[in-house]
């Protein structure tokens, strides 16, 4: 089916998923926008347990002058009445990336409410604390996915997990890293703690180095703010502390950065 009219109904849900939380909210949808992202999430959603797109709109010419690196014949392979082919000028103006690719997927939400019987007494989680910036949700996420830990943690005034940027950003690794929220800092390390999981707050100075950190039992580093880092009261609530040493006249660095140093040593003995 060829959708060319952007008063499509369909269309108007689309824009809305792209641009609005509230709709994402009310709908349980997300948006997964380029042919990356695209590329994964079609592939996820052929596994038993992968994500449940709920429809996939693509620009014909688009992805066919992609084929090398984007097998077109995975949207095939989704039920018929969720394929949907749209016009050029549709994906241009829908799009939220600067340059469309021409290829959207609308999927249910893939986070998970935390509990005990979440959190494996052996797992490596990080938790993160009212980090704000898309960008660096997105990529701690795909640094999540390459190092293969157990799960992230939202807690805080979190950036949302289904903003575009973030979702962009994390290039196709949101479907394979889970991905837990729970606002109530408290309830989050009573969990941890019921399930035996050490807690190490990231703190700029005074904590134990993190390239010597006994991260071999169940564990989860906490990351704060970008700009203000942990409050005080989440630092105590965390059985230890971790710092990573640094040289020169740098005395922090970007939250992204810090949470990639942190994830390899966390699993570098894994």
């Amino acid at each position: 089916m060829l959708i060319s009219s952007r008063d499509n109904h369909r269309i108007k849900q689309l824009s809305k998923l792209l641009s609005s939380k509230k709709a994402r909210n009310e709908t349980g949808l997300f948006v997964i926008e380029g042919l990356r992202g695209c590329c994964d999430a079609l592939r996820s959603a052929l596994t038993d347990d992968g994500l449940d797109i709920e429809a996939v709109y693509y620009v014909p010419e688009m992805t066919d002058a992609h084929k090398e690196s984007f097998p077109v014949e995975l949207i095939y392979r989704l039920e018929e009445n969720k394929r949907f082919e749209i016009s050029r000028a549709i994906a241009d103006r829908i799009g939220d990336a600067e340059s469309s690719q021409g290829i959207f997927i609308t999927a249910k939400k893939t986070d998970i409410p935390l509990s005990g019987e979440c959190i494996h007494p052996d797992g490596k989680y990080l938790v993160l604390d009212s980090l704000q910036d898309p960008g660096n949700l997105g990529t701690v996420i795909r640094t999540a996915d390459a190092v293969g830990i157990s799960g992230i943690i939202l807690t805080g005034n979190c950036v949302e997990l289904y903003n575009p940027k973030v979702v962009r950003s994390a290039v196709g690794s949101l479907p394979r890293v889970k991905v837990f929220i729970e606002n109530d800092r408290g309830l989050v390390f009573e969990i941890l703690a019921e399930n035996g999981i050490r807690t190490a707050a990231a703190v700029v100075s005074g904590g134990d180095d993190v390239r010597e950190f006994d991260f071999s039992t169940g564990c989860a580093a906490v990351i704060g703010n970008e700009g203000k880092g942990l409050s005080t009261g989440t630092v105590d609530m965390c059985s230890d502390r971790i710092t990573i040493a640094m040289h020169g006249n740098i005395d922090s660095l970007n939250a992204a950065t810090a949470a990639a140093i942190i994830l390899w040593e966390m699993t570098r003995g894994v």
